[in-house]
C-alpha cells in the first residue's frame, strides 16, 4: 500500500481517537452537519496553524517514496472520501489523458486530518504537488506565509479562455496575484417548486417587488414561501441574499469593516427581513434533511442552494428540471444587476514542492472541455460556461454567470468576513430567524464584536 496512504490512514485515526479522548464527560454533545454538496469550514486546525507550524522536525511526514517521474502527481484533498471510485476513475482517467499524467490521489476523511497533515509537509519538498483547501482567509493565511504558488500566468493560458469568471478569480485574489484555481464552483439561487408555482398561477419575479408578491400569494394558499436551514452556519444565506438585492457594496463593507452593521442602510434591510419573517414567508429553522423532502412535496415553496441541488433533487426525488423543479436569481430591490453568490474550494500548488512544475502542467489541462464535462457528468460541478450540460435549467445559471451586464458573482459570507466575527454573526442571525432577538439588538451586539475583531 503506498506510504502517503497509510499515514493519512493512520493520522485520522490518531485525531479521531484524540477528538474521542478530549469528550470526556461532556454531556453538551454536539455534531457538524452539511449536506454532500456544500462545504463548512470546520476544523480543529486552523490555517494560522498550518502557516505557523509547517515545517518543524517533528511535524514532518516520515515517508521513504521518492517523488514519481515522467508523469504522477500526488493530489491531496479532503473532497472526495465518499464519491464512488468508478467516478473519480472516469473523472481522473480524463485527466491523465488531457495533461500526460496520472494523479496519485491521496483523499481524507475529515477537515482535522487533512489539515493536520498539511502542517506536517507543506515547507518541505515532499508536500503535493496540488491539494484543496478552503477559500478567504484561509486562503489568503496561506499566501501570506509564501506557501502556494502565483497561478496568474495558468489564468492567463488556459482557465479563462475555458469559461472561469473574473468573479471567480477575484474570489483568489490577492495583492493582483491569482494564488488557487476552482476545485469546484457552487452557485446559490433560489430553487422553486414549479409544480407548486404553476398550480398558483405565479412565474419568476422580474421584480424584488414580484417576488413578495409571490410569497403573499404562497402564504395565502397555504403553502410556505420559503425553507429556512436550521444547521448553525446556514443563518448568513438570506442575510446576504437581501443585503445584496439591496446593494452589494453593503454586504462587501460589512465583510471587511468597512461598514457597520449598524448603519441605517443594513437596519433598513433587516426590518425588510423582520417584516418577512412576521409574515410567515419563511419557514422555522428545519433540518436539511427535513427541507428536501418538504420542497418535493410542494410544503416549501422555494429554498436558496447551491445549483447542484437539481442533481440531487433529481437522484433523490425525481424531481425534473423545468418541469416540477427550476431556479432564478433573486431580482435586486432596485431593479439593478442580481447577484448569484457562491461558493469555490480552491485548488492549490506548493511553492515548496518538488512537484510545482508538473502540478503547473496540469493545472493547464485540468480545465480542458473534455475534463471540466467529465466533472459536471460524475461530480454535478459546473465550473466553467463552457461545458456541455443537457438541460436548460442548469444552462440558464451557467448563462447568467456569463452575463456582467445583469448578474454579478459574489463571494459567500462565511469566506468572505474574519473567522473570529462570523462565527459570532452565524449565532447572532439565527437567534433572529427564531424571533428571539430584535433588530436593534442583533445588529447591536454583533457591532459590538466586530468593533473588536476590526479594531474600531
Amino acid at each position: 500500500m503506498n506510504l502517503k496512504r497509510v499515514a493519512a490512514l493512520l493520522l485520522s485515526v490518531t485525531v479521531a481517537v484524540t477528538a474521542l479522548a478530549g469528550c470526556g464527560n461532556n454531556s453538551n454533545g454536539g455534531t457538524n452537519s452539511a449536506q454532500s454538496t456544500q462545504t463548512e469550514e470546520t476544523g480543529d486546525e486552523t490555517p494560522e496553524a498550518v502557516a505557523e507550524d509547517a515545517g518543524s522536525e517533528e511535524a514532518q511526514t516520515g515517508t521513504e517514496e521518492t517523488v514519481a517521474e515522467g508523469g504522477t502527481l500526488e493530489f491531496w484533498n479532503d473532497k472526495m472520501a465518499n464519491i464512488e471510485q468508478s467516478s473519480l476513475d472516469k473523472v481522473f482517467g480524463t485527466i491523465q489523458s488531457a495533461s500526460g499524467y496520472t494523479l496519485d490521489m491521496i483523499p481524507y476523511p475529515d477537515t482535522a486530518s487533512y489539515q493536520t497533515a498539511m502542517q506536517q509537509t507543506i515547507r518541505d519538498e515532499k508536500a503535493p504537488g496540488l491539494f484543496t483547501w478552503w477559500s478567504g482567509s484561509q486562503l489568503q493565511t496561506l499566501v501570506e506565509n509564501g506557501l502556494v504558488e502565483d497561478l496568474t500566468s495558468v489564468w492567463d493560458n488556459a482557465i479563462y479562455d475555458a469559461g472561469v469568471s473574473q468573479g471567480v478569480a477575484d474570489a483568489f485574489t490577492f495583492d493582483g496575484k491569482i494564488y488557487a484555481a476552482p476545485w469546484s464552483v457552487l452557485y446559490n439561487v433560489v430553487f422553486y417548486n414549479k409544480t407548486v408555482f404553476d398550480q398558483y398561477g405565479l412565474k419568476e419575479p422580474e421584480t424584488f417587488d414580484e417576488f413578495l408578491q409571490v410569497c403573499e400569494t404562497l402564504k395565502s394558499n397555504g403553502v410556505t414561501p420559503i425553507a429556512l436551514k436550521s444547521d448553525s452556519w446556514a443563518g448568513f444565506i438570506w442575510f446576504q441574499a437581501l443585503l445584496a438585492a439591496k446593494d452589494v457594496e453593503l454586504y462587501k463593507g460589512i465583510c471587511d469593516g468597512s461598514i457597520k452593521y449598524t448603519d441605517p442602510r443594513i437596519v433598513e434591510v433587516m426590518e425588510v427581513w423582520k417584516e418577512m419573517l412576521d409574515k410567515d414567508y419563511f419557514s422555522v429553522p428545519i433540518d436539511w434533511q427535513d427541507v428536501r423532502p418538504s420542497f418535493a412535496k410542494g410544503e416549501v415553496a422555494m429554498m436558496l442552494e447551491p445549483h447542484v441541488e437539481f442533481t440531487g433533487m433529481k437522484k433523490d426525488f425525481d424531481m425534473v428540471e423545468g418541469e416540477s423543479i427550476d431556479a432564478f436569481a433573486l431580482p435586486a430591490m432596485d431593479g439593478g444587476k442580481r447577484t448569484i453568490f457562491f461558493e469555490a474550494a480552491p485548488l492549490c500548488v506548493s511553492t515548496a514542492s518538488a512537484q510545482k512544475e508538473d502540478a503547473l502542467k496540469v493545472l493547464e489541462a485540468w480545465y480542458t472541455e473534455d475534463v471540466q464535462n467529465m466533472f459536471h457528468e460524475e461530480f454535478g460541478y459546473t465550473n466553467t460556461s463552457k461545458i456541455s450540460v443537457d438541460t436548460p435549467c442548469v444552462q440558464k445559471i451557467l448563462d447568467a454567470t456569463a452575463d456582467a451586464d445583469n448578474y454579478q458573482l459574489v463571494l459567500r459570507f462565511y469566506e468572505s468576513t474574519p473567522d473570529k466575527l462570523r462565527d459570532f454573526v452565524l449565532d447572532e442571525l439565527m437567534r433572529f430567524q427564531l424571533k428571539n432577538a430584535t433588530v436593534e439588538d442583533m445588529l447591536n451586539t454583533i457591532q459590538a464584536e466586530a468593533d473588536t475583531v476590526f479594531g474600531n
